[in-house]
């Protein structure tokens, strides 16, 4: 694949120019593929920042795709649960991220989806981040749904700005949760340290200004042990919303990495329950709704995958 560069081009750097030119890959891929000198200038190696001038030719000397592909074929593969004209819905592994960060992280969900669908990489507000309009944290499984079109994508952006999205997750937490069904609606900031926390109100205002509205709703499915899994229902899509307001109320989540109990052994109302390490968190994307472009209510769901109904299946014996 050979580019001859020309005034509209010009003066443009390397890694954005591949990256707008039917390269089917994200910058960050990109940048290692200029890296691994697989994209060259002029014959010879380039800089993932070299800007270009009129007559430079801009040849990718290897299958760009083809390499893109064995680089995500090494990491979580997503499922398809329904492809249609305007959108795609599927079924997140956990550990796979939804789209790189500012440390430009590849095998990302985003990267598997500029494979299969490169004119995706078109759609939306920001090019890093393609048609995705809502995210799972990386070890959080479970539904999610991408827009392939501008027109489902502005459809979708205003459906989650308006709260009209449902989504509902399966979590299993430590303790037994008193009450059958709750809502949490404690504004969430960060602490000193950066982390995401849950503050409560002072007089029914917000603890800080930076902090934002938060709402979890909580219904119990089971009780197993000393653990309650629940069905947690979120209004409002906050960064680690479940896993702080849930922790927030004395019920971290299992195999939470970043809100479990700092402890070897959580306390529960005089209770001492062992904390258990798992091979993840146990959080799940179960089901998601929203409109179509006709207006019409569409419902996705994901089962809760083997791993972790092996683990809940294992505390009931």
């Amino acid at each position: 694949m050979k580019f001859s560069i020309t005034t509209d081009d010009a003066n443009q750097r390397l890694d954005i120019f591949l990256t707008e030119h039917d390269v089917a890959a994200t910058r960050s891929q990109i940048k290692k593929l200029i890296q691994d000198g697989v994209a060259v200038v002029n014959g010879k190696p380039a800089k993932v920042h070299q800007f270009l001038k009129v007559g430079d030719v801009v040849e990718i000397i290897k299958t760009t795709k083809q390499k893109i592909v064995t680089s995500v074929a090494t990491g979580p593969t997503p499922k398809i649960i329904h492809e249609g004209k305007h959108y795609i819905v599927l079924s997140k592994p956990t550990g796979l991220l939804v789209h790189p960060t500012a440390k430009r992280e590849s095998n990302t969900l985003l990267d598997w989806l500029t494979v299969h669908h490169p004119t995706i990489k078109r759609i939306g507000e920001d090019r890093q981040r393609g048609g995705i309009v809502h995210r799972l944290d990386r070890d959080v499984s479970g539904v999610m749904v991408v827009a392939k079109t501008q027109k489902m994508f502005t459809s979708l952006k205003t459906q989650f700005s308006n709260r009209t999205v449902e989504k509902h997750y399966t979590a299993l937490v430590y303790g037994t949760v008193p009450q059958e069904t709750g809502d949490i609606e404690l504004p969430i900031g960060r602490n000193k340290e950066g982390q995401f926390v849950a503050h409560p109100r002072r007089q029914g205002f917000k603890f800080h200004a930076t902090d934002r509205v938060a709402k979890t709703r909580y219904t119990v499915l089971e009780y197993v042990k000393d653990y309650t899994l629940l069905d947690v229902e979120i209004f409002t899509g906050r960064t680690h919303q479940i896993r702080v307001h849930l922790s927030a109320i004395g019920h971290p989540i299992l195999g939470d990495q970043l809100y479990q109990p700092r402890k070897k052994i959580f306390i529960f109302l005089q209770r001492r329950i062992k904390v258990i390490s798992l091979p993840r968190i146990f959080l799940h994307a179960t089901t998601l709704a929203f409109d179509d472009l006709n207006g019409e209510r569409q419902t996705y769901t994901a089962p809760v995958p083997p791993t972790l109904t092996t683990i809940l299946n294992g505390f009931k014996r």
